[in-house]
């Protein structure tokens, strides 16, 4: 009986016990791998010894989005930088231009028809402007009312260009940008310049930095998955070189027609030829790195091409200079990425160290960012040396 009640006591005390401990969680850990343990599919950077998702699922795959592991840094920097453009983007659609500048030869050709105007009469010269918008009809009669005399029609556009200078990079706003689109069809002036080529730019860019990040993201997938994915992944750095060559070549050449269109076809058919070759499976090799990186290289570095013929050109103007050093600028901070990737450094330095920070694909990834920002900038300058000419003297 005693033994059956120490038994029975036992027995409760171990149920008791086991009320009072509490249930270990069930923690949704990352299962990691470390190089060794790879498939030979997916050694490509001995240097990088652990932390590697493997064969994951759809569903841990979303899930190590916000895990710790040796692609975290590639996904978030490049995840970040996509929704740095977004918002670039939205600058950009509502960012006012540039005034035109008085010293523009547009605007010297308005002063001698605005002297045959005294003489004609004003409402002569404003039944020649027939190509008047009727949205601005409201500023006809302000015009109607200001001397003939150049100097005091040049006083009035002088107020109005400091007004935009204290706006900044703004430009004219309200009445003031109105007065601004009325003075640019008076001049026969192209104001503002189309903005379709910095859309283009934008574009280009968010598509590399989006398609890296979700490429980062499923590589962990099986590898037939990966591989396809892969592809994706260098098609979209061929987007953003190619992207980024039309903003300075169409703002560059925007009066030398022949040379823009030259320009923008030629290095459109590398962009392709280039994307055709990144879409063949033996690409995708560990063998043919070296040559995937100086691939991309020799893409970018045709870009010196079109931007020495600008400054050439067009060498004496303070903005195309500007311009000129943006793009220096962001071509040496994309092949400084490029080298880094290519050689691995400094994760070859020091095996083991940099698996989560700092290894040379990040370091790629926060130059592709960096340099796209830095181009971004120097677009903005030659838009507004195009906007402030007001297109090509015809």
């Amino acid at each position: 009986m005693r033994e059956s009640s120490h038994e029975v006591d036992a027995s409760g005390a171990g149920k008791s016990a086991a009320l009072n401990v509490p249930r270990r969680r069930k923690v949704n850990a990352l299962k990691l791998a470390a190089f060794h343990s790879l498939p030979e599919s997916l050694r490509d950077n001995e240097y990088i010894t652990k932390y590697y998702r493997v064969n994951y699922s759809g569903k841990q795959t979303i899930r190590s989005l916000f895990g710790l592991h040796n692609e975290t840094g590639n996904i978030w920097t490049h995840f970040l930088g996509f929704l740095l453009f977004a918002v670039l983007t939205f600058v950009t659609v509502y960012a006012q231009p540039a005034p035109l500048r008085l010293g523009a030869q547009k605007l010297i050709d308005l002063e001698q028809r605005v002297l045959l105007a005294g003489r004609l009469g004003w409402q002569d010269f404003l039944r020649a402007e027939q190509h008047v918008e009727a949205s601005l009809r409201s500023g006809l009669s302000r015009l109607q009312n200001i001397n003939s005399s150049w100097d005091a029609l040049a006083e009035d556009f002088k107020a109005l260009e400091d007004r935009a200078i204290a706006y900044g990079a703004d430009g004219l706003r309200g009445l003031e940008g109105r007065y601004a689109e009325l003075l640019a069809i008076l001049s026969d002036s192209q104001w503002p310049t189309p903005r379709w080529p910095v859309y283009v730019f934008l574009a280009g860019a968010m598509v590399c930095l989006f398609t890296s990040a979700f490429c980062h993201l499923f590589a962990c997938c099986s590898w037939h998955v990966a591989e396809t994915i892969w592809k994706y992944d260098y098609a979209g750095i061929v987007v953003l070189i190619v992207a980024s060559f039309i903003p300075p070549v169409y703002y560059g050449f925007l009066c030398e027609p022949l040379l823009r269109n030259f320009y923008l076809i030629s290095t459109s058919l590398m962009g392709l030829l280039t994307v055709c070759v990144t879409l063949l499976s033996f690409f995708q090799t560990q063998r043919f790195r070296a040559f995937r990186a100086a691939l991309f290289a020799t893409l970018g570095l045709w870009g010196i091409a079109p931007s020495v013929h600008v400054l050439l050109l067009h060498g004496s103007e303070p903005q195309v200079q500007t311009a000129f050093w943006h793009n220096l600028t962001m071509g040496a901070i994309y092949l400084l990425g490029a080298v880094l990737f290519a050689l691995r450094v400094p994760e070859r330095w020091s095996p083991g160290k940099f698996d989560l920070a700092f290894n040379s694909h990040q370091l790629f990834h926060v130059c592709v960012v960096v340099a796209a920002v830095v181009h971004y900038r120097g677009i903005h300058v030659l838009l507004a040396y195009c906007d402030g000419k007001g297109g090509c003297v015809r």
